[in-house]
């Protein structure tokens, strides 16, 4: 089956390098490889067939309807509701995601619908994640700069499904709230939350460090922490993808198995791991909830769902299943995740801890465990590191070493619940 998942991953990324989307009439092929499945000696090839087609066909869906290009520059109405906390970028401007419900562009109201990135230059305009609003905006369709071996803006906001960028125009006539009954839970936790630490402290290194492992907001961080980061190649630490959530998810499953076995009469009723991987399950939720459910965070929730998946059906037997299973699914419901390199530090991530809590290291007590996973986790991530980003630290194996099993076994579980205590004060 890996097999398989690695030729449906193929096809997937084999549209990526091209320029552009296959024709309607190649579609024709689908069903042939779809009956193809069915001979061992070309199961592969209709596979990888299956993935190219599976990933053009939500490209296609991803592009239509586009906006307008007659519409770039002009000032139109637009509602929706705001999807994240705006990040403030100086004292006057902000930027947040804001998805489009619908468009009026002076000839009633369009169907085009989507994310759209947009910044405000007033220091008075406020909008807070899940408010509903009415703003006059100006937009125009997602684009870079072609500079070779510069960072690809477009496709990043391509990967994001942004379907626009444009600011706000100053229109207090115009710019008007709605509603904020889709704020959610979630959503006035986290901006309390946030708001909470703002009032701390705002130039607190170790705060800004905390607030990026618990609640993923990474704004507080400083230049200087970013270049010592970078120079040692830790800078992955500090944005919250498959490494914590599994690394959470893999510690929550080692003591709520710890605690079941002590309990003799339910052990012999429900075995302890697969008591421990629905509690690390809904851990991992938790975790991911808290982080602002991100697309990097949800893929790595998928992942670690489907290998916990795997201990409660048949831990020794499914587990090169769950991987097949798990890049299987990420790239049927995303198939852009190939693009990004954070995709798969994130799977190698989550398949190393779940390879170490299923019960295949010979290590037999916890301690030893915990600490060979980290080992293997500091020294693989140097060369998955230098394969995508082109550059390592000399220092990153000994620091990373350091630094993984440090923020796994320290940093985080601490920041987590200090942050639960601090916030049933902050949110009282």
């Amino acid at each position: 089956m890996l097999l398989l998942a690695a030729a449906f991953a193929a096809g997937v990324v084999a549209l990526q390098y091209c320029a552009a989307l296959p024709p309607l009439w190649a579609y024709s092929v689908v069903p042939l490889a779809v009956l193809s499945l069915g001979w061992r000696t070309v199961r592969l090839p209709a596979v990888f067939i299956l993935g190219f087609f599976w990933a053009a066909l939500l490209a296609e869906q991803a592009l239509d309807p586009a906006l307008d290009p007659a519409l770039e520059g002009k000032t139109v109405l637009v509602e929706g509701h705001v999807l994240d906390r705006p990040r403030q970028i100086t004292h006057r401007q902000s930027r947040f995601l804001f998805y489009i419900e619908r468009l009026n562009a002076g000839q009633g109201w369009s169907d085009f619908q989507g994310k759209a990135r947009l910044s405000s230059y007033s220091a008075d305009f406020r909008v807070a994640a899940g408010e509903r609003w009415q703003l006059a905006v100006r937009l125009k369709r997602p684009h870079g700069f072609s500079n070779p071996g510069g960072f690809d803006f477009e496709q990043w906001l391509f990967q994001q499904g942004i379907r626009a960028t444009g600011y706000v125009r100053q229109e207090p006539a115009r710019n008007r709230l709605l509603s904020v009954s889709g704020v959610s839970v979630i959503n006035r936790f986290r901006s309390r939350l946030m708001s909470a630490y703002d009032r701390i402290s705002t130039d607190n290194p170790s705060l800004a460090i905390i607030r990026a492992l618990t609640i993923g907001d990474r704004s507080a961080l400083s230049a200087s922490q970013w270049d010592v980061l970078r120079a040692t190649g830790t800078s992955h630490l500090v944005a919250i993808s498959g490494l914590h959530v599994s690394l959470v998810a893999g510690l929550v499953f080692w003591l709520a198995r710890f605690v079941w076995m002590r309990c003799g009469y339910f052990v012999e009723r429900c075995p302890a791991s697969r008591v421990a991987a629905v509690v690390a399950v809904f851990a991992a939720l938790a975790y991911a909830l808290l982080a602002g459910f991100g697309i990097p965070v949800r893929r790595a929730l998928i992942m670690v769902s489907i290998f916990m998946l795997s201990i409660v059906s048949d831990k020794h037997a499914s587990f090169s299943r769950a991987i097949a299973l798990a890049v299987v699914i990420i790239l049927l419901l995303d198939p852009l995740a190939v693009l990004s390199p954070g995709w798969w530090l994130s799977f190698w991530a989550v398949t190393v801890i779940a390879y170490c809590i299923s019960g295949r290291v010979g290590a037999r007590s916890f301690t030893q465990k915990w600490i060979y996973m980290h080992l293997v986790l500091a020294l693989t991530m140097v060369p998955l590191l230098l394969v995508f980003f082109q550059q390592a630290s000399v220092i990153a194996p000994l620091a990373n070493s350091v630094a993984v099993p440090f923020v796994g076994m320290l940093v985080v579980p601490v920041a987590l619940v200090g942050t639960l205590v601090f916030s049933l004060n902050a949110t009282a």
